[in-house]
């Protein structure tokens, strides 16, 4: 099951805006223009079904699905004309509604959901969401188990760590389309082929710590039998990893009806990791999973691009940029060419290193100083 539509009304910078999904579904655009917006939007409407209750229909706007959405009087649209949000979807099956009473001054941290308006959300439990955030742990010696003993690796990444070695016990399986072959079955050793693919020569290992209830992780080269823990290496791979490890979850028996947001999947990593990393999330849409990127990477987006083409399946993906008109967000839709060429360019997108070129260029002729 797939989103196939979102309406987010007074949410936000959001005063009303429509979006359409695909299998791959780029948000791109400057900073503080809304893209961050939408996700959280989706966050909310997910935790909103989680929480809610016969005895309570007030949601908290803190705390589930990394959410720090401040107080209510900061998510509420600044020009809205009344004191409500709305969040529409439209799934494969059914169409879902769910609106929000905004009470700025008696409930500053919760929304209360208007259960006469609010339709059909019990759908969006059978969605599994996968999200990481864009803000992940820092290489560690060792991460802790998850208590709840989930196959996720985290908001932040945080039991990735746990995800490889509770997988491999559970003897977790990928589909075929998604095997590398330098992959042995178990489900690290195909983690650490994907890795290879953006870290050349990648190797990694890992060690239960149970008298601790840690897992730690370690990285080698092919060329060595000498393992380094992740606080000897920057931070790219151990961004990157999660990104791996829920993608290839996302493809395993163990989950269904899979969306998998990323929140900057570019950081941290040289651009032909950012451009193989892209060619991975492609591949993984290609495979049935629902890949929402949030990226400010052409790099990121080429390496779809990039592996959209040969596949020949361009339909799959969707660019919405964003950008804003007095402080509300509006958002463009580009879509991919057959042969990898975008429908449209607009001001703004990935256009600064043409116009320091061009710059650069004036400079050289002597036309400014």
């Amino acid at each position: 099951m797939k989103l196939l539509k979102m309406k987010i009304r007074n949410f936000k910078s959001l005063k009303n805006i429509e979006l359409d999904f695909k299998g791959i579904n780029i948000f791109a655009g400057g900073n503080g223009v809304g893209k961050s917006s939408v996700i959280q939007g989706l966050l909310l409407a997910k935790t909103t079904a989680e929480q809610l209750s016969e005895e309570s229909n007030q949601i908290e706007i803190n705390g589930p699905y990394n959410l720090e959405l401040g107080r209510t009087e900061q998510i509420l649209n600044f020009s809205a004309t009344d004191d409500k949000i709305s969040l529409e979807f439209q799934t494969e099956n059914k169409k879902l509604n769910l609106e929000y009473e905004v009470d700025i001054y008696e409930q500053p941290h919760t929304l209360t959901l208007d259960n006469k308006k609010t339709k059909n959300i019990d759908e969006l439990n059978n969605i599994n969401f996968n999200y990481i955030g864009a803000e992940r742990v820092a290489p560690s010696k060792a991460q802790f188990f998850d208590p709840q003993q989930k196959l996720k690796v985290g908001y932040k990444g945080e039991f990735t760590n746990h995800v490889l070695s509770r997988a491999d016990y559970l003897q977790i399986d990928i589909v075929e389309q998604m095997k590398h072959k330098d992959g042995l079955e178990r489900f690290s050793t195909q983690v650490e082929a994907w890795m290879r693919t953006i870290f050349q020569d990648f190797r990694l290992k890992y060690k239960e710590i149970k008298e601790v209830d840690m897992v730690s992780v370690l990285y080698g080269k092919e060329d060595s039998n000498e393992f380094i823990p992740q606080t000897s290496t920057g931070f790219g791979i151990t961004y990157a990893l999660p990104i791996i490890t829920a993608g290839l979850l996302a493809v395993s028996g163990e989950q269904a009806n899979n969306i998998l947001i990323v929140e900057n999947p570019e950081a941290h990593l040289h651009p032909f990791g950012q451009s193989r990393l892209g060619r991975f999330l492609a591949l993984l849409s290609l495979c049935g999973v629902q890949i929402i990127v949030e990226t400010h990477s052409e790099h990121i987006i080429n390496g779809i691009r990039l592996e959209l083409s040969h596949a020949k399946n361009t339909d799959n993906a969707t660019i919405n940029f964003f950008h804003q008109i007095q402080g509300e967000t509006i958002n463009s839709i580009i879509s991919i060419k057959e042969n990898g060429e975008l429908t449209n360019w607009p001001s703004g997108f990935f256009d600064q290193e043409k116009q320091d070129l061009f710059e650069l260029l004036k400079i050289k002729r002597g036309k400014i100083s």
